[in-house]
C-alpha cells in the first residue's frame, strides 16, 4: 500500500483528475453521471458527480485535486480559496445548488492547521469568513477584487461544513473501489478473479449456448435431446455438458471481477481477443460438430489470453467462447 501511495502521489494534475473520475465512478452508485471538468475556467471543479438529471439545479458532489510541489502538503489558505472559488462561483450562477459533498482529494498529505479545520467543521466555516479578506478577496478572480458580500455571507452561513472532508493518497488507495483506477491510472496488477460455479438450477442466461450445445451432442448421439436434463441424464455426454456450464460460470465470475476490478473495456477486449484465438480453427471442416467443438475447446486451452497482465486459467478461456456463443459470434451449430 505505501509504494501505491507514493506512486499516486507522483500523478501530474490531469492524471491525478482521471484517477479520481474512474474511482469515483466504482465507488458511488449513487451518481447518475461523473464528469471530470478541471483545467482553466473549471469554476472550481475538477470532478463532480450528479445524483440526477437535473445536475446542477440538483444534488451534486464535487472532488478537489490538489496535487502538490514534492515535499508539500495542502495549506490552510490555500483550502480556504477554494471553498471561496465554490461560494462566488454559486452567487455568479455558474451551478443553481451548492454541492453535498466537498472532498479536497491532496495525495501528498494536509497540513495539520487546515486537518484540525476539517475535523471541526463549524471552526472552517468561521475561519473561512473571518479570513475571506486574506485568502480570498484578492485571488478569486485575476486583477479584481471579490468582497465578502451579504449574498456570499449568507451561502456560506447556509452551508453544511461537515460534508467538507480531505482525503491523502494512504487513505483512497486502501479504498476497495480504487482498485480499477489503480490498474487503469497507475497499471496495477488486479488481483486473481475468483472461481466460478456452475449452479444446480440452469440460469436463464445460459439459454442460448446450451441450446446449441443440445444440437451438438444431439447429433454425436444420433438422437435429439429434448432439453438439458436428458442431455445431463445422458451416461456419455452428461458430464461433458456438466463441464461445459463450469466452464462458463468460470468465464462469467472472470468478467465479472474484472468488470468491477479493472478497465471495463479490457474484458470486452479480452473476449475479442479470444475469439481471434479460436475463429479459424472453429472454421475448419470437420466431420461432426463434437469434432469442431473439441477442437476448438483444445485450442483455447493452449492460449495465452491475458487481461491488464493476467493471464487467465483454461476453463476461463474455454468459457468464454460459451460466452461468445451466447452472442452468436461463435456458433456450436451449424
Amino acid at each position: 500500500m505505501t509504494s501505491l501511495a507514493i506512486r499516486l502521489s507522483e500523478l501530474d494534475d490531469g492524471q491525478l483528475e482521471e484517477f479520481v473520475e474512474v474511482w469515483v465512478e466504482r465507488r458511488e452508485s449513487k451518481y447518475t453521471q461523473v464528469e471530470r471538468i478541471g483545467g482553466p475556467n473549471d469554476k472550481a471543479r475538477d470532478v463532480i458527480g450528479f445524483y440526477t438529471a437535473d445536475r446542477h439545479e440538483g444534488d451534486w458532489d464535487l472532488f478537489q485535486c490538489k496535487r502538490k510541489t514534492l515535499g508539500s502538503k495542502l495549506g490552510r489558505n490555500e483550502a480556504l480559496l477554494e471553498l471561496g472559488k465554490m461560494f462566488h462561483h454559486h452567487t455568479q450562477g455558474a451551478y443553481t445548488t451548492l454541492p453535498v459533498n466537498f472532498t479536497f482529494v491532496s495525495p501528498r498529505g494536509i497540513v495539520g492547521p487546515l486537518m484540525d479545520l476539517l475535523n471541526n467543521p463549524t471552526t472552517l466555516k468561521a475561519a473561512l469568513l473571518a479570513d475571506w479578506d486574506t485568502a480570498c478577496k484578492a485571488k478569486i478572480t485575476a486583477g479584481k477584487e471579490t468582497p465578502l458580500t451579504a449574498e456570499l455571507r449568507a451561502a456560506i452561513t447556509g452551508y453544511d461544513f461537515s460534508k467538507v472532508t480531505g482525503l491523502t493518497a494512504p487513505l483512497i488507495v486502501k479504498d476497495e473501489h480504487a482498485k480499477p483506477a489503480l490498474v487503469q491510472i497507475l497499471k496495477e496488477m488486479p488481483g486473481h478473479a475468483p472461481q466460478g460455479q456452475a449452479p444446480d438450477i440452469i440460469e436463464y442466461g445460459e439459454t442460448e449456448y446450451l441450446g446449441q450445445l443440445r444440437v451438438v451432442y444431439g447429433e454425436a448421439a444420433g438422437t435429439d435431446f429434448t432439453d438439458n436434463a436428458a442431455v445431463l441424464a445422458d451416461a456419455t455426454y452428461g458430464d461433458q455438458l456438466r463441464d461445459q456450464r463450469t466452464r462458463y460460470f468460470e468465464a462469467e465470475a472472470f468478467k465479472r471481477f474484472h468488470r468491477d476490478n479493472t478497465d471495463k473495456s479490457l474484458v470486452v477486449q479480452f473476449q475479442n481477443d479470444v475469439y481471434h484465438g479460436v475463429i479459424d480453427v472453429h472454421r475448419q471442416t470437420t466431420d461432426t460438430l463434437l469434432d469442431r467443438l473439441g477442437n476448438v475447446m483444445k485450442h483455447a486451452a493452449g492460449l495465452n489470453a491475458a487481461i491488464a497482465g493476467r493471464v487467465a486459467r483454461i476453463p476461463v478461456v474455454q468459457g468464454i467462447c460459451h460466452h461468445l456463443a451466447n452472442d452468436r459470434r461463435l456458433k456450436w451449430t451449424k
